[in-house]
């Protein structure tokens, strides 16, 4: 345990890009219907070879969407676009290949739209968000080749995004909270 305190700290930096599939709880539909993109860099931290700690920033584009049910007559369709500066600070665990992670992610705000009618994004006029919402991430990568890697980071919220629903959804009525699934690739050096 003392050589592991006297080891040098070492860093190392990322930068990621990719896809979100992402839902939200409380919104009267279900399913990762909602497809949008995620950018960003991070800081690896660590004294070991086998664990350390992960900071990152990344602009991230969360919601919800409505598919429509042609087959049944249901031609609605509408869209909540919820773009989020994404803050994960993580716990990792590596292996020879693939690493875990697991950790909190405070999300800020940057902005939040709505298409009721197909006729593109507003601002939002029926929710009213709050600017940070709190959650918890897990994750887990792949080292494809010297610096390159694929990872997949869930996320959930773990307060509610704005008040309850009037009519929240029997099996969902745990108010509206974000999850998120991100696919990304990922470049470290250092």
């Amino acid at each position: 345990m003392v050589a592991a305190q006297e080891a040098p700290l070492q860093f190392s930096a990322s930068i990621h890009g990719g896809l979100v599939t992402s839902q939200i709880h409380g919104d009267q539909i279900s399913g990762f219907n909602k497809f949008g993109y995620t950018v960003g860099a991070s800081i690896d931290m660590r004294r070991a070879t086998d664990s350390g700690l992960r900071f990152g920033m990344f602009l991230s584009q969360k919601g919800s969407r409505r598919v429509p049910d042609t087959k049944n007559g249901d031609f609605n369709a509408w869209s909540y676009r919820f773009t989020y500066i994404d803050l994960p600070l993580m716990h990792t665990w590596d292996s020879n290949d693939w690493w875990l992670g697991a950790g909190l992610q405070p999300s800020l705000l940057v902005r939040g739209e709505e298409d009721f009618y197909g006729n593109g994004f507003n601002e939002l006029t029926y929710l009213q968000l709050k600017p940070v919402d709190l959650g918890a991430i897990v994750a887990i990568g792949r080292n494809i080749s010297d610096g390159l890697a694929l990872d997949v980071r869930l996320s959930q919220s773990l307060i509610p995004i704005s008040e309850r629903p009037e009519q929240p959804v029997q099996r969902w009525n745990n108010f509206m909270m974000n999850m998120a699934l991100q696919w990304m690739v990922t470049w470290s050096f250092g």
